[in-house]
């Protein structure tokens, strides 16, 4: 496996009224580490897109032991860890000055046909070049707590506008993360912070979309659904602790 790694600075612009780096930056940096190990491996954007390929992330679970602060300096480290013809592990993981491990991402990735939007078989030599291990099946991710008919749900209602859109044509991974953490309470936001993020992609959401961010909070924990009409796009749980411990 190809260790690769990257270092970045906290810009006052990819942080929150907190001071801290943004969730949907930390999942942003993370794509930025994978995307510049796949140029230095020379089988980046140009190599997959020239194929009609591209590559999507079907699940995170992220774990957060702090946030960083603007202006602080951090190491992103990633690797792919284990794949199948289908499938790709990938691990990241953010160190402080120090050499403390604040964040660590686990990942799921697949590659699509772009045009017809279906999941292709992962070419080999764009593979190997990261030497990840060959696996029969990629560990999976434990499905997030999912919302049902006994829970009482909050929502707000999105138009999903063409700056939403990314290179693969479809909603950038970490717009979920905004409209989930939109519908909640401004002032839970200022008293918590995520501790724990495990977020499934189920189905694509499109330029002109309507969607619906739903929520149920309870005490530290809550499940997110974002949905178009009946169709649920993406699920996920959140574990919160009080941001004065």
């Amino acid at each position: 496996m190809k260790t690769f790694e990257i270092k970045r600075h906290v810009e006052y612009y990819e942080a929150d009224t907190t001071g801290k780096l943004t969730l949907p930056m930390i999942l942003n940096w993370a794509v930025l580490a994978s995307k510049k190990q796949s140029d230095a491996l020379d089988v980046g954007q140009a190599t997959y897109m020239g194929r009609g390929l591209g590559w999507v992330i079907l699940q995170y679970e992220v774990e957060i032991t702090r946030r960083p602060n603007i202006n602080e300096e951090i190491t992103i480290r990633t690797f792919a860890a284990k794949y199948n013809p289908f499938f790709v592990n990938r691990r990241f993981a953010f160190f402080d000055t120090q050499g403390y491990e604040i964040i660590r991402v686990n990942s799921i990735w697949t590659m699509i046909d772009i045009e017809n939007r279906r999941m292709a078989r992962l070419p080999q030599d764009i593979v190997d070049k990261y030497q990840p291990e060959r696996v029969k099946q990629v560990p999976r991710i434990a499905k997030p707590m999912q919302i049902t008919s006994d829970d009482v749900v909050e929502e707000n209602t999105y138009h999903v506008r063409y700056l939403d859109i990314d290179a693969n044509k479809h909603v950038n991974n970490s717009k979920y993360f905004e409209w989930m953490q939109d519908v909640v309470a401004s002032d839970y936001l200022t008293a918590h912070e995520v501790t724990y993020v495990n977020l499934k992609f189920e189905n694509e959401i499109r330029l002109g979309h309507m969607i619906q961010s739903q929520i149920v909070l309870k005490h530290n924990f809550s499940k997110h659904r974002i949905m178009m009409g009946d169709t649920i796009s993406a699920e996920a749980e959140f574990k919160w602790r009080d941001a004065s411990n």
